[in-house]
């Protein structure tokens, strides 16, 4: 196996990420066992602590599992990963998602985004939507798509915060790094302004309380969303 020797300061984090991009390049196969902490720790020239440190991580992460008296074994991180997989997927892929995450990602967040809609529309007040007023503000004025994304972000979390589920804004601050990235591609390619005039539209339908049109516009900033950034990949 293509193992090599750590030699900087960060023992543990290399050795995930060395793991990680042999499973995620297929060099390590779902299913095969990684060799004894023992035999890694000689391989790699770290020490078994920092082994053992990265075996729980890539476990964490649904890469591995950890068999009781049998050793470690490569799992398939598309059923047992979290979202912080889907990180360590863009890491190997050079801070980047591939054609179907990208779809992927926003399938589920348009469903999530409906529900948050009618929720918000059902449960917050007047004063709480207005209070959401500066952040499209700054939006309208932002000339930083990177920074444009953010303010995206924090958008569309106040709002999962005003639609009382509890869950909600959980869920949606797991797509934190994901979202941010692929917002600010759509700024980079369509333009911040193409950016604020749909998401105004949005809150404009929040406001009337119009539920169909707050939907109709969620499925149309997403559905646009993946044909702008489906060139993204493979």
């Amino acid at each position: 196996m293509g193992f090599t020797k750590i030699t900087t300061l960060s023992l543990t984090d290399l050795f995930v990420q060395q793991i990680e991009n042999m499973i995620l390049s297929g060099e390590l196969a779902i299913g095969e066992q990684l060799p004894p902490a023992r035999e890694l720790s000689t391989k790699m020239g770290v020490s078994r602590p920092v082994i053992s440190a990265g075996i729980v991580e890539l476990e964490k992460l649904g890469f591995v599992e950890v068999r009781p008296r049998q050793g470690v074994f490569v799992c398939d991180y598309r059923r047992r990963g979290t979202m912080e997989t889907l990180v360590a997927i863009m890491r190997y892929n050079g801070g980047a998602l591939r054609q179907n995450e990208v779809r992927s990602l926003f399938e589920t967040r348009d469903a999530m985004e409906c529900l948050c809609m009618r929720l918000v529309i059902e449960k917050a007040g007047i004063a709480e939507l207005e209070a959401l007023s500066p952040i499209l503000d700054e939006l309208r004025e932002c000339t930083d798509c990177d920074e444009a994304a953010e303010l995206v972000f924090r958008f569309h979390h106040e709002l999962a915060v005003l639609s009382g589920n509890v869950l909600m804004p959980l869920l949606y601050y797991s797509f934190h790094p994901q979202g941010v990235y692929l917002w600010s591609m759509y700024c980079k390619r369509s333009g911040i302004q193409k950016m604020y005039e749909l998401k105004l539209g949005l809150y404009s339908a929040l406001l009337n309380r119009d539920v169909d049109k707050a939907i109709e516009m969620t499925h149309f900033i997403m559905d646009r969303a993946i044909d702008e950034l489906s060139f993204y990949g493979a």
